[in-house]
């Protein structure tokens, strides 16, 4: 062990190095007499199950762990150490964020939590103590499943207070929970950080409780913040799990769309948006993609299909841009073939690709590692728009939202 990081309810958090691959590692320790003496064996195989589970959340904004094992009688997980702070310490000035910056740590979170829902994991304790935030502006969620063990087979006092404020009401009820209840508290999150305050606020856990369970959240004036972004944060509030977003995914396109709606002329009153610009594209062309996009995202398609309107070139790029909000790969490439048959132009006649066979090869061997199976349907389709070998290159590395990782593909480049 190097250092203490921090003390919780369940124990001890410790800075430590893994001599067998020479690594930082955090190990998180559970002390024993938190334990009660009857139950520290069924306790034991609840954690290791848990592990377990979160150590299937491999993703960028998730801390990864590493193992679990016993040290004596007490268990402990052992995860990759994250130099920064958490999000509670982060706020602690007290200020609001700029609306991009609060979105931007929101935006991280819900594609962990994304990732996680998709494997079956619900975290069921998102606050801003267990949201870590690197100097580079990473975030990484930590504690998946310690949450349900800490509130069953410990001896804790008020196991509750601490994160009453981010909790769902069904979860405050005792009910049985779901993802969508780590939205509620990931939307308690962007409130506080849009308005520096928590939604439902309280000198006591009773009057907390009370609001939380009875009244609407509280939204204060903010000339910075729009009447979009405001109905993100409400919807994301709501009480029954039913009126939130049906997924983390949805909920990032909804605050993704949000961020791009035009600015209000008056924050304080909300004003109905003004209608965007007329789009450049056929009218008929734009209701047939909602059309084909509605059958995989439902309602939200014509606003994602208006956004992406305002922002592409050509109907190729407007499908790719929908397209990324499709979940399921499968589904994606679907879509992206769209109603023509593969190989065909919307013309109806066969293109000629002037990109080699084995750059098309390799093109799509190195765009898979960034996108998945998609990169088939992307690398044949850009490769009948593409004039010449280093325009086909570019256009591929436009598919790639990390900037590290889109330079990392471009070095590949023959």
């Amino acid at each position: 062990m190097l250092r203490l990081i921090g003390r919780g309810a369940m124990g001890v958090v410790y800075q430590a190095h893994d001599p067998v691959i020479d690594r930082q590692v955090a190990v998180k320790l559970v002390l024993a007499d938190l334990l009660e003496a009857d139950e520290s064996a069924d306790f034991q195989e609840r954690f290791r199950r848990e592990a377990q589970a979160a150590g299937r959340c491999v993703h960028p904004n998730i801390v990864t762990v590493f193992d679990f094992a016993l040290h004596g009688a007490c268990p402990y997980l052992a995860m990759e150490y994250v130099e920064g702070n958490s999000l509670a310490q982060f706020r602690t000035a007290g200020r609001a964020l700029p609306p991009a910056q609060a979105a931007s740590i929101v935006q991280q979170i819900l594609a962990g939590l994304q990732a996680a829902h998709a494997l079956g994991v619900v975290h069921r304790d998102i606050k801003p103590a267990n949201v870590l935030l690197t100097d580079q502006g990473i975030v990484k969620i930590t504690d998946f499943g310690v949450a349900r063990l800490a509130r069953s087979g410990m001896t804790q006092e008020g196991a509750i207070v601490g994160t009453l404020s981010y909790m769902s009401p069904e979860q405050c009820r005792g009910r049985p929970v779901d993802h969508r209840a780590d939205l509620f508290s990931t939307a308690c999150i962007l409130h506080e950080l849009l308005f520096a305050a928590r939604p439902f606020p309280g000198a006591t856990e009773a009057e907390v409780m009370q609001r939380l369970l009875m009244e609407p959240p509280v939204i204060p004036p903010a000339h910075t913040v729009s009447s979009a972004l405001r109905q993100v944060v409400q919807r994301g509030l709501a009480k029954t799990p039913e009126g939130r977003f049906a997924s983390a995914s949805e909920m990032e396109a909804a605050l993704r769309e949000a961020l791009a709606a035009p600015a209000d002329t008056d924050s304080t009153v909300v004003m109905p948006r003004a209608a965007p610009p007329p789009p450049a594209f056929d009218p008929a062309a734009l209701a047939e993609i909602e059309r084909e996009l509605a059958a995989y995202l439902g309602p939200i398609a014509r606003a994602l299909v208006q956004s992406a309107a305002r922002r592409a070139s050509t109907l190729e790029a407007l499908r790719d841009l929908v397209a990324r909000d499709i979940e399921k790969p499968a589904e994606r490439e679907r879509f992206l073939r769209g109603p023509t048959q593969a190989g065909l132009t919307r013309a109806g006649t066969v293109s000629m690709p002037t990109i080699p066979a084995s750059q098309l090869a390799q093109a799509q061997k190195e765009l898979a590692r960034f996108i998945g199976p998609i990169a088939s349907v992307i690398v044949r389709r850009t490769a009948q728009k593409s004039a010449s070998p280093v325009a086909f290159w570019e256009n591929l590395a436009t598919h790639i939202e990390n900037p590290a990782d889109r330079a990392a593909f471009l070095k590949a480049k023959p």
